[in-house]
């Protein structure tokens, strides 16, 4: 069931911006076909992990979520991340001589690192490693200049986030406080308000639902936050 509502919240937010939820709960199938047109036609798509993992070519979060490392020497690759050969130019060069239609890239996976420049109370490249500068956006631009589709992926959860029920997968924060919880969910619509003005893509591409329900995530809120 939440592997369905995962796929139905990517398809429901694919290609139109111009859309009102509303109207997408009560589209035909016709309507639905139009809008997916692009997606459907797009075939190949290339898809991007990058983040502090990089530094010490470790698996992106779960190596501490699995304990393979303490989650304090997990983050301590903040210190090294410093993106100095990053070029986003030449990424998407790569990606469109690939044939590709779209590209996706993580902008947070569930070590909870953004790579933007958010304002929520999160760790950002930004604000926590030598990059200090957005990375999110001179991809955006370069992949809106080569007439590409664009992709953003988000974590739902945040494992380092202390207001994330967990941290790893035996280590607990709290149970059933509906407070911290709405923190946390306040932390999350906060990031992807964010996402959703400044870079309005085509897609997005969800990870981490099966830590909740449906429910417990606000799913519909976040489809009506993002129409």
């Amino acid at each position: 069931m939440k592997k369905k509502l995962c796929a139905a919240m990517l398809a429901l937010l694919v290609a139109c911006p111009s859309f009102h939820a509303q109207t997408l709960l009560n589209e035909t199938q016709e309507q639905k076909d139009k809008r997916m047109e692009w997606f459907y036609k797009a075939k190949l798509g290339i898809f991007i992990h990058w983040g502090i993992y990089a530094v010490k070519g470790v698996s992106e979060s779960w190596s501490f979520y699995n304990k393979y490392l303490p989650h304090d020497e997990y983050l301590k690759q903040c210190e090294g991340f410093t993106a100095s050969k990053y070029d986003p130019k030449a990424w998407v060069d790569l990606i469109k001589e690939s044939g590709a239609q779209y590209t996706v890239l993580t902008t947070k996976h569930h070590d909870g690192v953004a790579l933007w420049d958010t304002k929520q109370n999160g760790i950002s490249v930004v604000k926590n490693t030598p990059a200090k500068r957005d990375l999110v956006t001179p991809f955006v631009d370069e992949v809106r200049k080569a007439g590409l589709r664009l992709g953003l992926y988000f974590s739902l959860p945040d494992w380092s986030h202390p207001d994330y029920p967990n941290m790893t997968r035996t280590d607990v924060r709290y149970k059933d406080d509906p407070k911290r919880w709405d923190n946390f969910c306040k932390f999350n619509f906060g990031q992807l308000a964010e996402l959703n003005n400044t870079y309005k893509p085509d897609l997005y591409w969800f990870d981490g639902d099966w830590e909740q329900s449906a429910e417990t995530w606000r799913a519909k809120e976040i489809m009506e936050l993002l129409r």
